[in-house]
């Protein structure tokens, strides 16, 4: 039976990775405005800097999550 925390924070992992794509994609998106010769660039760059600092932040929960549910997994399984 699995326990209500592992299946938690298995809904989070999804969402984080959903979050995460999302981010990227804005971040790309903020990337390609900066270099484009018509957009006004340090509106776009300032966009840039706050998106990649919350992709960075949703990726550091997302790995620590992958961590936790994969040491959850191991003991689990040693204990069988």
């Amino acid at each position: 039976m699995t326990r209500p925390k592992i299946v938690w924070a298995g809904v989070a992992l999804a969402l984080l990775t959903f979050g995460g794509l999302i981010s990227l994609y804005q971040v790309l998106f903020d990337a390609w405005m900066t270099a484009y010769p018509f957009a006004n660039a340090s509106e776009w760059r300032i966009r840039f800097y706050i998106r990649l600092a919350t992709t960075i932040v949703i990726a550091l929960f997302w790995c620590t999550l992958a961590v936790w549910l994969y040491r959850q997994r191991r003991r689990a399984g040693g204990a069988r």
